[in-house]
């Protein structure tokens, strides 16, 4: 079988959490079929963004911790971690055109420390009288003071729903090296996935604008395009002196959506559509490290639309120059949202995985310091490697900082997320599905996953493991897999809520 990349370029604010829920898919060990790399591409001009940020930090650690906890020769189909999610500047084509590419997930822009109109002319050279005549009938002028009218809006902060505007600097991105180096490194059997949102300004201006650069390369038109569009499933709240207006959202998601079917039907082979009630009012952010909105189901659910769409065979594809469509539902709204609202095919992608990898945060972070007696926490010298291995740091922060953060804010969204109780004990962590533990006078009858089970299992797994995995490190990222694997066992043993 030849050699498959899918490319996923998360475009804007919302483009840059599908792919942070896509990290965390991923870790949690979700599969994927008959291909090689995840190549995430964050494209942004808002270089501050926090929420871009965040999900540049979760692709790092993730890059790390499997880069040390698999053997370079070992074929990695299942586990925690087990999906290549590498950088572009990992890929040399065979002309190499990678010297001087930083090993990073996002596309960098260039000049954009200005205003829209130092940007169009940069020495004040070309725009006289009647070129600014045109540019303020196409573009708002209307305050010289005001630095959120269009001519005047500066762009190292986005393009704040101004898609007028993102569509004339997304032509510039061909310019750059990473650019260039991004269609040199795609392949005839590569895969091209594309996220973003429709009711903002970048996402809805850099979708179109990317699908354009990408196809004008004739060797490119014959690969497999998807795209995931969001509709609004968020607002802003009303701030005058801000350049973003949420009532403005519905006439723009209507006004792209036309212009998508105009003009990209026939190019993208699978065209996901997300939307929901918009019930979270965030606060009004126009960019930078202050825009950091919480993680919302939404971004869950069109990461598993970059699944489906990897998973898909050649043969199950539309004709070339049709455009298969796909919307995603739910059993029924609710406000809450657990493992008993989705369908069996979404609960075996999403939650079998998320269960055990976060058997996985609770055991490595609250259940292993306490068993520090044991034999196999010494034979594994975990005391020390905990505090002073870089391996186990990075481990750390993904659980504690990336992945527990991400759930915690699902679960304080006004849309909650809530599939876990990760106050409570192991037996009680999945909502509505608590696994039995019976006591009689006192005396543990019936145990479902006890300190005495976890050590041992634990005990046991490490003596089987160490024979065949000499690496400490290694068997540790193993055993940590296996152990969740057998708490998992016993939720599975339940009755199904599906």
């Amino acid at each position: 079988m030849p050699t498959r990349n899918t490319f996923v370029f998360g475009i804007g604010g919302t483009g840059a959490r599908i792919v942070r829920s896509l990290t965390m898919l991923l870790a949690a060990g979700a599969k994927l079929n008959d291909t090689n790399k995840i190549i995430p591409i964050i494209i942004d001009v808002d270089a501050d963004n926090a929420d871009t940020s965040r999900a540049l930090a979760a692709l790092k650690t993730y890059k790390f911790i499997r880069s040390h906890g698999y053997s370079n020769t070992e074929e990695i189909r299942d586990g925690f971690f087990n999906a290549n999610l590498n950088t572009l500047s990992s890929i040399t084509p065979e002309n190499d055109y990678s010297e001087g590419l930083d090993d990073s997930f996002q596309l960098q822009f260039e000049n954009l420390e200005k205003s829209f109109i130092e940007y169009l002319d940069p020495r004040g050279e070309l725009v006289g009288d009647i070129n600014m005549d045109l540019l303020e009938a196409l573009y708002d002028n209307s305050s010289h003071d005001d630095p959120n009218t269009e001519l005047n809006l500066k762009l190292n902060q986005g393009f704040k729903g101004n898609p007028n505007i993102g569509c004339v600097v997304f032509n510039n991105l061909a310019n750059t090296k990473e650019f260039k180096f991004v269609l040199k490194s795609i392949g005839e059997h590569d895969r091209i996935f594309i996220a973003s949102s429709i009711f903002g300004g970048t996402g809805s201006s850099g979708f179109p604008q990317l699908v354009k650069l990408l196809q004008q390369e004739e060797k490119l038109r014959g690969n497999k395009y998807g795209a995931l569009t969001v509709m609004p499933y968020f607002n802003v709240t009303d701030d005058s002196k801000s350049a973003i207006n949420s009532d403005m959202f519905n006439s723009k998601t209507e006004a792209a959506l036309s212009y998508y079917l105009k003009y990209l039907n026939g190019k993208i082979n699978c065209f996901y559509q997300l939307w929901d009630r918009p019930l979270k009012q965030y606060e009004n952010k126009q960019g930078g490290i202050e825009q950091k909105n919480s993680a919302h189901l939404i971004e869950l659910i069109g990461a598993t639309a970059i699944i489906d769409f990897v998973n898909k065979p050649d043969g199950n594809f539309a004709s070339r120059g049709q455009t298969q469509y796909f919307d995603y539902g739910i059993k029924k709204e609710d406000q809450v949202i657990d493992i008993r609202h989705f369908y069996p095919n979404t609960a075996k992608t999403v939650m079998e995985p998320l269960t055990q990898l976060t058997y996985a945060m609770k055991i490595y972070l609250e259940t292993l310091p306490e068993f520090r007696n044991e034999a196999f926490y010494k034979e594994l010298n975990l005391a020390d490697k905990y505090s002073n291995n870089e391996f186990y740091q990075n481990l750390t922060a993904f659980f504690s900082v990336h992945y527990k953060n991400w759930l915690l804010e699902m679960s304080g969204n006004e849309r909650t997320f809530q599939p876990f109780n990760l106050s409570q004990d192991l037996n009680a962590l999945v909502r509505e599905k608590p696994i039995e533990v019976k006591k009689v006078l006192g005396i543990v009858t019936k145990a479902g996953i006890s300190e005495a089970f976890l050590k041992t299992e634990l005990g046991k797994l490490e003596d089987e493991l160490k024979k065949s995995i000499p690496d400490q490190d290694k068997r540790f990222f193993k055993l940590l897999n296996r152990i969740s694997m057998e708490c998992y066992k016993k939720l599975e043993a339940l009755p199904s809520m599906i």
